[in-house]
């Protein structure tokens, strides 16, 4: 009797929470910035770090932070080159370890693209952007269990197709989006506006209210618009330039490659960044220094006028045109051929 009553209990409250998670699914889905997608974890990016250990020389790496990762459509450089680029740059973070542990730590010799934010490029391995990088990335890749690669290998038939497992719309971000005002020492949390979209091999587009609506572009460019603009590691110059330059002379010395890009910026950030980190300084400095190829946006008329919407982004049409500026680039310079 009790194990009857105790099934019919399990299967009101199953049919409960199934309700309520298709009221949840059609209710985002039909009124928010919706698409399947994938999260950008760190299963993920381990998945994908894993690949590089394969690849051939004539096969690319992408690595920096979030401007290397939303300007480079990936796809479309596969249709032009043959080759698909693994995508091993992280939004917010630093590429100082994730450099590393390719040049020092990987049999690659292909070539690496190496996207330059300067306030997260030109950081010391100590701050807050690197050392995430290491303990929740590069360290993850390392130490990652066999558990957590088959709980990770069912999760991603789930992640892209379910808006509840969506990072922007999921509970616990709703419940960070509630509108309490501040108070005493306490403030709220910084609400990012929904961007973009990723899919699983970590190519990522910008969504198309992102590319129109100027209120999202408004709370993103409020967020980057921060009261002081400053250079925290300008005394660290000569380290951190030290450490990407060696670097790139170890690959070289392996036989690969590394090309430096520095993708579009407008607004706030192009006015401060030239400001805190001059250009002959820091640019030319490691160009100079490790004998590598870079293109910087403002050298060329097909990227020099871009806009991106929100100061640091480009949007779909520009990204198009940025990627295949940066191909014919390689392609002239002979370091990359098309299939």
């Amino acid at each position: 009797m009790n194990h009857n009553i105790n099934l019919r209990s399990f299967l009101i409250a199953l049919g409960i929470a199934l309700c309520l998670l298709a009221v949840y699914e059609w209710y985002f889905r039909s009124v928010e910035h919706w698409a399947p997608g994938y999260d950008n974890n760190a299963e993920l990016w381990a998945l994908w770090r894993g690949k590089v250990e394969t690849l051939s020389s004539d096969d690319v790496v992408i690595l920096g932070s979030s401007r290397g990762h939303f300007d480079i459509n990936i796809h479309l450089w596969d249709s032009i080159t043959g080759h698909r680029p693994v995508m091993l740059a992280i939004p917010g973070g630093s590429p100082y370890y994730t450099f590393e542990d390719i040049v020092e730590r990987s049999t690659f010799r292909g070539l690496i693209v190496l996207s330059t934010a300067p306030g997260l490029f030109y950081t010391l391995g100590t701050s807050g952007g690197a050392l995430w990088v290491k303990s929740d990335m590069v360290d993850y890749y390392y130490k990652q269990t066999y558990a957590q690669k088959f709980s990770y290998w069912v999760y991603q038939w789930i992640d892209p197709w379910f808006a509840y497992t969506d990072p922007d719309i999921n509970l616990r971000s709703l419940i960070n989006r509630l509108p309490f005002p501040n108070r005493d020492s306490v403030e709220n949390g910084v609400v990012w506006p929904p961007m973009v979209r990723m899919d699983r091999y970590r190519g990522i587009r910008m969504i198309p209210e992102m590319e129109t609506d100027t209120a999202l572009q408004g709370r993103q460019t409020r967020i980057w618009d921060r009261p002081e603009w400053k250079n925290e590691f300008a005394d660290s110059a000569d380290v951190i330039i030290n450490h990407y330059v060696s670097l790139a002379k170890k690959l070289q010395a392996k036989g690969g490659r590394v090309a430096f890009i520095r993708p579009p910026v407008t607004g706030q950030y192009l006015k401060h960044e030239p400001e805190m980190y001059p250009r002959a300084q820091y640019w030319d400095r490691m160009l100079r220094e490790s004998g590598c190829k870079g293109y910087h946006f403002q050298d060329y008329p097909e990227t020099r006028d871009m806009v991106p919407p929100e100061w640091s982004h480009l949007n779909r049409r520009d990204a198009d045109i940025y990627t295949r500026t940066i191909i014919a680039l390689l392609q002239k310079d002979q370091i990359i051929t098309t299939k």
